[in-house]
């Protein structure tokens, strides 16, 4: 009988393997997503490259767009995960400043859906989220001013208006509770 359990190698071996996406009927842009995962992957295996990115270059190229036969948006959120956090691990082991959360400012990107929260309003919204931490971050507001604004945060999310091509309510209603989690003194919010 033998142990199938992996050995690290199996584990080091599958993080190394090519990524791989489903074609669903509405997915992310194939092309974008190749962009960004090739960027990362040049980054990761060659970090003191002149065409290296960083953490919040890499980021910023995770936004992609909704279409017909797109690669499966679950399957490409977890590889942007695992991506992101090996691309800063290689960055932080070649001596490059590590980012730490709780210093940087939290981020999102919202994908465009047929039915979605309004961008505008929504817009307005999380940067408000964003400015309340900031003023907390700096200790120009105090813990009780810090909940009021995840109060108000939440209660502009419930009033958000609905509209055609609007910005996907779940990954919004995840990053208003991620400002609101880390206005309340939870864990900082990440983008």
């Amino acid at each position: 009988m033998t142990d199938s359990s992996p050995t690290p190698e199996a584990s080091r071996d599958a993080a190394d393997a090519p990524l791989e996406f489903d074609v669903v009927l509405r997915g992310y842009d194939r092309s974008q997503v190749e962009t960004l995962l090739e960027a990362v992957l040049r980054t990761i295996a060659e970090p003191a490259s002149p065409h290296a990115v960083t953490l919040d270059e890499a980021r910023s190229l995770a936004s992609f767009d909704v279409v017909l036969r797109g690669y499966d948006r679950t399957q490409v959120h977890a590889a942007c995960e695992r991506l992101l956090e090996r691309l800063a691990a290689a960055r932080s082991t070649e001596g490059a400043a590590p980012q730490r959360a709780e210093q940087a400012e939290p981020e999102f990107a919202f994908d465009r859906v047929l039915r979605g929260y309004d961008s505008r309003d929504t817009a307005e919204l999380v940067e408000s989220g964003v400015a309340a931490i900031r003023a907390l971050r700096s200790g120009s507001a105090d813990a009780a001013a810090a909940r009021t604004a995840a109060a108000e945060l939440r209660r502009g999310r419930d009033a958000l208006p609905k509209t055609l091509r609007g910005f996907d309510r779940g990954q919004v209603d995840a990053a208003v509770d991620a400002l609101c989690t880390e206005l309340e003194g939870g864990p900082p919010a990440a983008g």
